[in-house]
């Protein structure tokens, strides 16, 4: 059977790669000159960025991303990876000599001593919910355990993050340890369920040397980088498809999709051409994918209902430096999260509200070529700042303010990299606006969907018969994993 992709994102490239190994015709169109959306790379005087994901989790010879591109004969070399967290008035970096896996618990009793027990209740919680998702099988075996391991959490199921700390920590500086993660999906902790934190802060990414087994098995996610970039992943998919007889039209708009009798049956481009196809799978945004290229009418009124309700992350301000000295003398971790409030709550709704907190709130320093050293030319090194923020000011455009934002980010960055702004022979800035166009979306959404409880996201099946949606804001959310496992998922429903 022949399906046609439109979008040559990780989700569209997974689909495709599936049904090509299978020995199905795929042809994947793309707007752009190479697959990939966010996992591309930005370039510019010899520098490469990434711009997507950095550190990623299932990438491991026994996890589900790494276990999927090796069943495709797919083999990327990997490293651990651990990231740094900074306040206003601590931080929480890891040691210079191995602690063990518990240093960070020890390290926060220190500081606060009066939430020791809250501490410790906390861990027992996280402990919980990785022995859950370990026997997260469904053999019956397992499914007893777990309904026994979740007996011990089960009284904070209706608890939203926000609440859950709230009522373990009396210190806000202490909620914003676990809750500070949730700014990077524009999430209020208030709209997530507390479930989710041990899930976005497991200890094993704030720590590369702590064992992801135990008793033997693989129980803890591990945290990597791809070595050469996680566009790497994207090229891989990208061969594979063609390998298998698939085709790769790059520069190629889609302008509909062809349903006859409530099935799809093609694609019209925007030259005019027309490809005829036994199933058509589209990815990027929800909204703009089913309004422009679909049509609502053919959509019963609970999928209208999903696109009017789910909620799209915010889009972020990326600003790439090529520097001629060496950062990591200053900052020992590839990437580290500097926050800069406490207020979570304030900083979210000023985000949704079209207010950009120019860095004050909080950023991130990133070093791309210490897991790819050829991002730089010899002598130089990538540092790649970056914030979430509105996609669209309230007052002001990007256009006219990038510059400025970028200034002020580097000014913030100075306090932890010293002599940056002396050190600059490039920078490429990357705003909502540019994120908009390589997405080819209205509304830039930098990493998918708010994970806001119960909310249900737009599901792979849609009403249209042969018609299937994925991607990071199809219903698997966002995250190399989670939109892998999707689009897995997509087409075993397609197929069986």
């Amino acid at each position: 059977m022949k399906v046609v992709i439109i979008g040559a994102g990780l989700g569209g490239l997974t689909f495709g790669a599936c049904a090509a190994g299978d020995g199905h015709e795929v042809i994947l169109i793309d707007k752009n000159k190479e697959p990939g959306g966010v996992l591309t790379l930005a370039r510019q005087d010899g520098f490469s960025f990434e711009q997507g994901p950095l550190a990623l989790t299932d990438l491991g010879p026994e996890e589900s991303v790494g276990s999927f591109l090796e069943s495709l004969g797919i083999h990327l070399e990997t490293v651990r990876a651990d990231r740094g967290l900074v306040t206003p008035d601590f931080a929480l970096l890891p040691p210079e000599e191995y602690e063990g896996p518990a240093w960070r618990k020890k390290r926060l009793k220190a500081l606060f001593p009066q939430d020791a027990a809250g501490i410790d209740e906390y861990y027992r919680f996280y402990e919980a919910l990785m022995h859950l998702r370990f026997l997260g099988g469904q053999n019956f075996i397992n499914r007893l355990k777990m309904l026994f391991a979740f007996r011990k959490i089960k009284k904070y199921e209706n608890m939203s993050c926000r609440a859950f700390t709230e009522k373990l920590f009396s210190d806000e500086r202490l909620r914003l340890v676990f809750n500070g993660i949730l700014a990077d999906f524009c999430a209020d902790p208030d709209e997530v369920q507390c479930f989710t934190l041990p899930f976005v802060n497991p200890e094993t990414g704030f720590e590369k040397r702590i064992p992801a087994e135990k008793n033997g098995r693989l129980f803890y996610p591990s945290f990597r980088y791809v070595v050469g970039g996680c566009q790497k992943i994207a090229e891989a998919l990208c061969n594979y498809i063609l390998a298998h007889g698939g085709q790769f039209l790059p520069e190629t708009v889609a302008e509909k999709v062809l349903i006859e009798d409530g099935k799809a049956v093609g694609v019209r481009l925007s030259d005019g051409r027309e490809l005829s196809a036994d199933a058509v799978v589209g990815c990027g945004a929800a909204r703009d994918f089913f309004t422009d290229l679909v049509g609502l009418e053919h959509l019963d009124e609970t999928y209208r209902k999903i696109l009017n309700s789910f909620r799209p992350m915010e889009a972020v301000f990326m600003l790439h430096l090529g520097v001629d000295y060496d950062p990591s003398v200053y900052q020992k971790q590839s990437l580290c999260y500097y926050y800069g409030s406490y207020d979570l709550h304030g900083a979210v709704q000023r985000l949704r509200s079209g207010v950009y907190h120019e860095g004050k709130d909080g950023y991130l320093i990133y070093f791309p070529d210490r897991h790819a050293p050829d991002f730089a030319p010899e002598g130089c090194h990538c540092v790649t700042i970056y914030t979430v923020c509105p996609d669209r000011l309230k007052e002001g455009s990007w256009a006219e303010r990038k510059k400025v934002y970028a200034d002020q980010l580097i000014c913030l960055a100075e306090k932890y990299l010293p002599g940056l702004s002396e050190h600059i022979v490039t920078r490429k800035i990357m705003t909502a606006e540019d994120y908009r166009e390589l997405t080819h979306m209205k509304k830039s959404s930098f990493g998918g969907v708010v994970p806001v409880w119960k909310q249900q996201n737009p599901p792979h099946v849609t009403p249209v018969r042969n018609l299937f949606f994925v991607g990071q804001q199809s219903e698997n959310g966002g995250g190399v994993p989670a939109v892998i496992g999707g689009a897995r998922d997509a087409y075993r429903k397609w197929t069986t």
